[in-house]
């Protein structure tokens, strides 16, 4: 799938992030869900799960849930882009 299918594509993801306060023992859940409409070609999500070592504990910031950051990426699909690196080191090959 590259970033023009998936503008085409009928799906929805839907993401949990679910744990519990270890001093109340209650559970604590975080949804969210995603059109293909909504999903950013070319993102990452921010971490929002933080070892802490001097408490010995994870820390989660569900403030950040949602919150991406732009990444070096292809504009075509993962099959695209290994079929143009194989035709490239095959090309490279054959010249030497």
């Amino acid at each position: 799938m590259n970033a023009d299918d998936l503008c085409r594509e009928k799906f929805e993801i839907v993401a949990f992030l679910e744990g519990t306060v270890e001093s109340t023992g209650q559970t604590v859940q975080a949804r969210t869900s995603y059109l293909p409409s909504e999903i950013l070609w070319g993102y990452r999500f921010e971490q929002i799960i933080r070892y802490q070592h001097n408490i010995g504990e994870y820390l989660v910031d569900y403030s950040r849930f949602n919150n991406v950051y732009m990444v070096d990426t292809s504009y075509c699909s993962a099959e695209e882009l290994d079929e143009e690196l194989y035709q490239q080191q095959f090309t490279q090959e054959s010249k030497n």
